[in-house]
């Protein structure tokens, strides 16, 4: 039984993975997905949501170094609001934008699971810092380690997730160096 497809640096863009999507969306067995460094635009983050649904068994999708700005984010945190599956979400080095990040750590405040996020290299900044203070003050949120360095985060943003750190008791990892 196949439950891992790992895929990376392959040039897949969005019309090859619309076709992998005619196989992927009635699976049932695949947990990790890796299309990590590849050619993935804001449409394949629309497809790949598809697969984020309610009765979705995926725990783990990477999706670094590909090319998903600001409205992928938004597709991805749609998706996340009705997942009850993935653990791990990585979507560094993409183009999200503060916008981006928002809307997807917006997704996460009805989200029990994902405890791994990593959004880093991706032109965050006080939007996101904001949301992700806000989620963090949420008792449903299970993050426990999360990686938003080398982005556009300043002294003032710092201070506002630090705050919100010190009362959260289940984040034991955060990055945001640089």
């Amino acid at each position: 039984v196949l439950t891992t497809l790992v895929l990376p640096s392959n040039l897949i863009d969005d019309d090859l993975l619309r076709q992998l999507m005619g196989g992927l969306i009635n699976n049932s067995t695949i947990t990790h997905l890796d299309f990590s460094h590849n050619k993935i635009t804001n449409h394949g983050a629309r497809l790949l949501a598809k697969l984020l649904g309610s009765r979705s068994v995926l725990t783990m999708l990477n999706l670094c170094d590909n090319q998903i700005h600001a409205e992928g984010g938004r597709y991805l945190g749609r998706a996340l609001r009705r997942n009850e599956s993935l653990i791990e979400l990585n979507m560094r080095l993409n183009r999200l934008t503060d916008e981006g990040g928002r809307m997807l750590l917006e997704g996460l405040r009805d989200n029990g699971s994902l405890q791994l996020l990593n959004l880093s290299s991706n032109s965050l900044a006080a939007e996101t810092t904001r949301s992700f203070a806000s989620l963090l003050k949420n008792p449903y949120c299970a993050l426990v380690a999360v990686d938003m360095s080398n982005n556009e985060i300043d002294d003032t943003d710092v201070q506002v997730v630090q705050d919100v750190v010190r009362e959260n008791h289940s984040v034991t990892s955060l990055d945001l160096r640089n």
